[in-house]
């Protein structure tokens, strides 16, 4: 079982894309399939079964996280949220480190792996997301530009994975 801190941000991104590609159902984001599949030990919040995922730090402004979104009824989990946060809580910061595999790589793999893809409109004719969707499951994918200085070089800040 690998931990979840030594792991690169391209690493990662590869691993939660063979995740996805293996979710069929939501009985697919419990936590022993997510170790099986990604190969990192999942923690639970001791007071919420329901309350699950693994994270780890990138670099001194980068980490990761996968975490279950638990439902308002109790009941067990049917979405995932994987996320590059920036420990600044700097909404500009440079996405070069976590970039690697940029929304090109991960768009292309869920393609590959039988997702159909739609923007979902935003304000001022923006995209606020891309749905990819394939059967029962879909994923949103966050994007946003590398840097001010790569501002075109779409970046993924964020999926949420339903099932």
């Amino acid at each position: 079982m690998t931990t979840a801190t030594s792991i690169t941000a391209e690493d990662i991104g590869k691993r939660v894309l063979k995740l996805i590609d293996s979710i069929r159902s939501a009985d697919d984001i419990a936590p022993t399939q997510i170790e099986k599949v990604t190969g990192i030990k999942v923690d639970f919040n001791p007071s919420d079964e329901n309350q699950y995922g693994f994270g780890g730090k990138l670099t001194d402004t980068w980490s990761y996280n996968l975490v279950s979104l638990t439902e308002a009824d109790g009941s067990k989990p049917t979405r995932l949220m994987f996320s590059f946060d920036e420990q600044n809580h700097d909404d500009d910061a440079d996405m070069s480190a976590v970039c690697g595999l940029d929304f090109d790589a991960y768009a292309k793999a869920l393609k590959q792996a039988g997702f159909k893809s739609e923007p979902a409109p935003g304000e001022r004719n923006s995209t606020r997301y891309w749905d990819f969707s394939r059967g029962d499951v879909s994923v949103h994918v966050y994007v946003r530009g590398e840097s001010d200085a790569k501002a075109g070089h779409s970046c993924v800040t964020s999926l949420i994975i339903n099932a």
